[in-house]
C-alpha cells in the first residue's frame, strides 16, 4: 500500500509498514480477564472453624438408640463389640428390621477421619434408620 497525500508526497510517519494493534489489544484484554477470574477462585478458608461444645449435660431421651463408636484409627464398635464394615451393616440392618432401634448415635474420637463418620451415617440410612445423633463430651 502506498499512502500519499493529495500533493503526491508520502505522509510523515507512514513508512509503508502499518502494524495493526487490534489483535494485540484483544489478547491483552483476554489475558487481563483470565487473570482477574482465576484470582477470585481462592481455595483457602477465610476463617478458622471452631466446633461448638454442648452446654447441656442431659442425654437424649431416646430409649431405642444404638451407639456406634468409632476409634481414632477408624475401627467400629457396636454394643461394646468391635466389628468390621460388613458386620456393622449387618448389625444395624438387623436391629432396624426387628424394630429394636429407631436412632443411631455416633460417638467418634475427636481425631477420627470424617470419612468414617459419614460411612457410619450412610450405613444407618441404608438400613432404614432415619434418626442420627452425634454424641459429644461436655
Amino acid at each position: 500500500m502506498n499512502f500519499r497525500g493529495k500533493n503526491g508526497r508520502k505522509r510523515p510517519g507512514s513508512g509503508g509498514n502499518l502494524v495493526d494493534l487490534t489483535p494485540l489489544i484483544d489478547v491483552t484484554f483476554q489475558l487481563l480477564i483470565f487473570f482477574l477470574l482465576t484470582a477470585t477462585f481462592n481455595t483457602d478458608s477465610a476463617f478458622k472453624v471452631k466446633l461448638p461444645k454442648a452446654s447441656s449435660n442431659e442425654p437424649a431421651s431416646e430409649s431405642k438408640a444404638l451407639v456406634v463408636e468409632i476409634s481414632e484409627d477408624g475401627r467400629f464398635e457396636v454394643d461394646r463389640v468391635v466389628v468390621d464394615d460388613r458386620e456393622l451393616q449387618m448389625r444395624l440392618c438387623n436391629a432396624a428390621k426387628d424394630k429394636q432401634v429407631s436412632t443411631v448415635n455416633i460417638k467418634a474420637d475427636q481425631n477420627t477421619r470424617h470419612e468414617k463418620v459419614v460411612q457410619a451415617m450412610d450405613v444407618a440410612k441404608l438400613c432404614g434408620i432415619e434418626k442420627l445423633g452425634i454424641l459429644h463430651r461436655h
